[in-house]
């Protein structure tokens, strides 16, 4: 048997797979209340087992909403799931878990927006203090949808920690804030 012949096959086993299609998320109307009530159904389990919880919604081929199963993450993270065959993406959603002192866990981070962006995606976060978050990756801005106790609050949530709340953040502004620069 040649060399070649006994690479040929894990060259195509390490193809990269397609792309799923991806659709611009609206932050808004149907989407939005799709996207809350999922992110109001796993808020309790997310403070309950102080972990991330993570996934994606879209469209089925017939244009309805969709998700992904949950994918449980860690306390501050969490491995987005596989995106089933058919699914156009509209946006990523995920949990910030519990209240912790040592986390700014009210808005998203420039780690989320990067994560999202890297998948040219848009995202929704939800917060200990109950609020929900848009992330923009065309602007790469945030918008908080709706504020503190929204959706589900954890019990140990404390507001005075909430730290530089505004209803917009760009990603210069979230980084300065990470750096202690806002």
């Amino acid at each position: 048997m040649s060399l070649a012949g006994t690479v040929a096959p894990r060259m195509a086993a390490m193809a990269p797979r397609a792309r799923p299609p991806v659709a611009e998320a609206t932050g808004s109307g149907p989407e939005r209340a799709f996207v809350t009530g999922i992110l109001r159904e796993i808020q309790l389990v997310s403070f309950r087992e102080n972990r991330e919880y993570c996934g994606y919604i879209g469209l089925d081929p017939n244009g309805n909403y969709m998700r992904t199963p949950y994918s449980a993450g860690v306390e501050a993270g969490c491995a987005l799931p596989a995106i089933p065959p058919g699914m156009t993406v509209l946006a990523s959603f995920h949990t910030h878990s519990t209240y912790s002192p040592l986390y700014a866990s009210e808005f998203p981070t420039s780690q989320d927006m990067r994560s999202d962006a890297s998948l040219d995606v848009d995202g929704y976060i939800s917060t200990p203090g109950g609020r929900l978050w848009y992330v923009d990756t065309d602007t790469m801005t945030v918008r908080q949808l709706c504020g503190r106790g929204c959706l589900p609050q954890d019990p140990n949530y404390r507001a005075a920690d909430d730290g530089p709340l505004r209803p917009v953040f760009s990603y210069e502004e979230l980084v300065r804030f990470e750096n202690g620069y806002l």
